[in-house]
């Protein structure tokens, strides 16, 4: 394998509240756990919905022709599979309720923390638009560990939410504000991507067919659906590498067709689709996962 070489933190974003969020998680998805000698992701990134409410500049939404809103919601069966399977491999990572939708629009979203074990860290990325006291102390109360709140519309966002935190009774520990209402000469207060080659808005970094990335090193994407995918930056979702329908979270994330994917990506070798259209920087969590991957081959 190629040297591994982690990206420059202060590079990857040009937002301190993204910096800050990037440290924070580090403690937990840079530890590696192991099931019968296998290094097991410490990262899931759940959608619960394919519904949002927004339609960002920078998001494949903004085209409503090629990604439309669907009203198709993860079952409850399947996130109660999902958390009795993390608790039986005794998991000590992070769930984050996030994905190609807004998670808030879910139907039954403040009873889906319950459904994972105490161990785990269940997070949730919202644009907060139909965020409320109640609802916070709900999912409070159900199991959920932190708030990662995106703020789009306007600086006037900020005073909102810290006042619906405070009424809820939830202090700053629990919860993040991220700046995003700039506007594309700013690059949106994100680290833009293509998605994998879906959207080329903003100034986009050139595709490097050389770089490495250790997301499927560490970390697993779950569709609605149970699909599961390479990462969250494969909005076109043509690659799956299993369903949980019918598989297991470590059967699928052991399978040879995953790490063939990561043997390519620790070699710095992007030429398996979605990959050969990524400009994502898939260096950030990746020193102690790629070396118990690199390990368990030699």
């Amino acid at each position: 394998m190629k040297e591994i070489k982690l990206a420059n933190i202060e590079n990857i974003a040009n937002n301190q509240s993204v910096i800050n969020n990037v440290k924070r998680k580090t403690e937990f998805i840079d530890t590696v756990s192991f099931v019968d000698d296998y290094p097991l992701f410490s990262w899931i990134d759940i959608n619960p919905t394919e519904l949002c409410n927004m339609l960002c500049d920078f998001c494949p939404r903004s085209d409503p022709n090629s990604y439309p809103n669907q009203a198709l919601h993860m079952s409850s069966f399947l996130f109660e599979k999902i958390g009795a399977e993390l608790k039986e491999l005794n998991y000590q990572g992070a769930v984050t309720l996030s994905g190609y939708g807004e998670p808030l629009l879910h139907p039954e979203i403040a009873k889906i923390p319950a459904m994972f074990d105490k161990t785990t860290k269940v997070e949730i990325v919202t644009n907060g638009k139909t965020l409320t006291p109640e609802l916070i102390n709900q999912m409070i109360s159900n199991g959920l560990d932190y708030f990662v709140v995106s703020m789009y519309e306007g600086e006037f966002q900020r005073e909102i939410f810290l006042n619906m935190f405070q009424e809820a009774g939830i202090d700053e520990s629990s919860y993040a504000l991220r700046d995003r209402w700039y506007d594309a000469d700013e690059g949106y207060g994100i680290k833009l991507t293509n998605r994998a080659g879906v959207t080329n808005v903003g100034n986009q970094l050139e595709v490097d067919p050389t770089a490495q990335c250790f997301y499927p090193h560490y970390s697993m994407t779950i569709d609605w659906n149970g699909d599961v995918l390479l990462c969250m930056q494969d909005w076109n979702k043509r690659v799956k590498f299993g369903n949980l329908y019918s598989q297991s979270l470590f059967e699928i994330w052991s399978s040879p067709k995953l790490n063939k994917y990561r043997n390519a990506l620790a070699q710095g070798k992007r030429k398996l689709s979605p990959c050969n259209n990524c400009n994502a920087n898939g260096r950030v969590h990746v020193y102690n996962h790629a070396l118990a991957f690199e390990a368990r081959k030699n």
